[in-house]
């Protein structure tokens, strides 16, 4: 009686971890809004606001619930920047870049030169001379192979670097709007849909959408290199256009 009791209990055990895997795979499922989301991704900034609002599950006053945000948060991730946690060795990296699929043909290449030429090396006699078309080639192409790897190092070292330093203009803490309230929460727990009050002298933690403002002035330099402020005027509720007016400052 006691070994059948441990058994059902166990087999229970096992029947409720199952059904508890399966509820939050359920709830961690993406919503009819959320599958919208991410196919018109690209035009939320043009997008009709209201509509808009009504896709993401949020209120201009209210902004999101505190239990939305948290499904949101669970399904879709922190928003930070894909930052590799481990960084491989720089040779091994550079091996890896000239290893693509050109840089296989290429030295395919080479190598086939190289063994024309000792083909034809050894069945030419002592007296001959054996014209180097194929020996320049093949180190034409076996520099060629090194350079395109050294290359696509460089490139990714600068995407990095870029990525990096954006990392670093991220705050660490905003404030947004949950259940009517004010909330000052991490960066990396914004989701979309919601609202952020900016002020004076404050970085943006992500990507946004501006509805309303008063004499907002923002400096992209870290983005487009322009020096001089940009002034935002958001026309999202006065039905004339779906994007924000931008006027550079003059002197």
């Amino acid at each position: 009686m006691v070994l059948c009791f441990k058994r059902i209990s166990k087999w229970r055990g096992r029947w409720c971890r199952r059904r508890g895997k399966k509820r939050e795979r359920d709830s961690l499922q993406q919503t009819e809004n959320e599958l919208w989301l991410e196919y018109y991704g690209p035009y939320l900034h043009i997008w009709p606001f209201h509509e808009l609002c009504v896709r993401l599950e949020t209120n201009v006053s209210q902004g999101l619930t505190s239990e939305a945000a948290g499904k949101k948060l669970a399904r879709n991730g922190k928003n930070v920047l894909p930052l590799a946690a481990k960084q491989d060795l720089r040779l091994w990296k550079f091996v890896k870049n000239c290893f693509s699929v050109l840089g296989c043909f290429i030295l395919l290449s080479s190598m086939a030169c190289f063994t024309l030429y000792y083909l034809i090396e050894i069945r030419m006699s002592d007296d001959e001379k054996v014209d180097p078309e194929y020996l320049v080639s093949g180190i034409i192409l076996l520099v060629t192979f090194i350079l395109a790897g050294l290359l696509v190092q460089m490139q990714e070292d600068d995407n990095e670097d870029m990525v990096v330093a954006f990392d670093e203009l991220m705050p660490m803490y905003c404030t947004v709007i949950r259940d009517g309230e004010k909330e000052v929460i991490l960066t990396q727990d914004v989701v979309a849909g919601d609202i952020l009050p900016i002020k004076y002298g404050q970085r943006l933690p992500a990507d946004m959408r501006f509805f309303s403002t008063t004499g907002l002035e923002l400096n992209n330099v870290a983005l487009t290199g322009h020096s001089k402020p940009v002034h935002i005027t958001p026309l999202a509720n006065e039905g004339r256009q779906r994007y924000s007016r931008v006027e550079y400052i003059k002197d």
